[in-house]
């Protein structure tokens, strides 16, 4: 997670501020993406899913939540090759990332040198 922060603050002009309040943002609206995520696969919404999967890869991937990231392109991946079924077999893994992504940026937010994680 260090590096892709790192990496966010270089992009942001060092402004490690907007890195942190992004990362606070993000984790506070995770339960609501997984939501709309078991929201969208129990209406059969493949489009609205797709959305919101890309969203959390590819938001993950940027803090460096590589567990998340990865569980949400599986769903994607399951999504594209076996719709909205093969979707709903990810659902709980990426639950389960989403709740562990929260608490460790809490807990990475919480430390004074986030940097050095």
């Amino acid at each position: 997670m260090a590096a892709a922060w790192q990496s966010l603050e270089e992009d942001l002009d060092g402004d490690r501020a907007a890195v942190a309040g992004f990362a606070g943002s993000w984790a506070g609206l995770l339960p609501h993406r997984t939501g709309a995520l078991m929201g969208a696969l129990a209406r059969a919404d493949a489009d609205g899913a797709r959305e919101v999967l890309l969203t959390l890869s590819c938001t993950a991937d940027m803090l460096g939540v590589d567990r998340l990231a990865a569980a949400a392109s599986r769903g994607l991946d399951a999504l594209d090759g076996d719709g909205v079924e093969g979707a709903q077999q990810h659902v709980d893994q990426i639950a389960d990332e989403a709740r562990t992504a929260a608490i460790l940026v809490a807990c990475a937010l919480a430390q004074e040198g986030w940097s050095n994680l």
